[in-house]
């Protein structure tokens, strides 16, 4: 069974677009400079519409995490646990994401991650995960 994959809308396209390239980017309101993810059709500080795209850096801290024991799709069943974690990235925006190339018990609070991009079934697309820092 084949894993559902994103499906872009008009705000997050550029996105999947920079991911699929292997940029971990975020919007950034140029009226008040927010950052923020996830990807929105206004800045949610000042309600801005002038959003552009910023690459960073794809390092950054475990937030929260916890373990998928239950997918919801059943294409996920043969990789439980699944670690989903949310990570702050050290440009002070969280974005949550799935923890990859550990087991569960590695990953502790405040670990230092970086991001990896795993190819999927779509040359357009590739999906940003998280792994800790060597």
């Amino acid at each position: 069974m084949m894993k559902p994959l994103p499906t872009p809308t008009g705000w997050d396209a550029e996105f999947w677009t920079l991911a699929a390239r292997g940029i971990l980017a975020v919007q950034a309101c140029a009226t008040c400079g927010r950052l923020q993810f996830y990807p929105r059709p206004v800045c949610a500080g000042c309600f801005g519409r002038d959003l552009t795209w910023r690459p960073v850096s794809g390092h950054g801290r475990v937030h929260s995490f916890t373990l998928v024991r239950a997918p919801v799709h059943p294409a996920f069943k043969p990789e439980v646990p699944i670690i989903l974690v949310e990570v702050e990235l050290d440009e002070g925006v969280r974005m949550l994401s799935r923890m990859v190339e550990c087991e569960p018990g590695e990953v502790t609070l405040g670990a230092q991650v970086s991001v990896v991009f795993e190819d999927t079934a779509r040359d357009d697309t590739r999906l940003p995960h998280f792994r800790l820092a060597r």
